[in-house]
């Protein structure tokens, strides 16, 4: 009996890792920019929020 409850465990985590990682994938982005070397530091490159299709207002409701 106790060792099915630790292959129900083992089964159950690995269908758990494969969901994360199902999800993860479908969630990544990537953003790309180039600058140039005769920017000075600090400057402000692009607005990725907006790139993503964010929202400012609601980026702060969500925290």
């Amino acid at each position: 009996m106790r060792q099915r409850g630790c292959e129900a465990r083992r089964a159950r985590r690995r269908w758990i890792g494969f969901v994360v990682v199902l999800l993860w994938s479908m969630a990544s982005a990537q953003l790309r920019y180039s600058i140039s070397e005769e920017l000075k530091e600090g400057t402000v490159v692009g607005n990725i929020a907006k790139d993503l299709g964010l929202d400012k207002s609601t980026l702060k409701d969500r925290k």
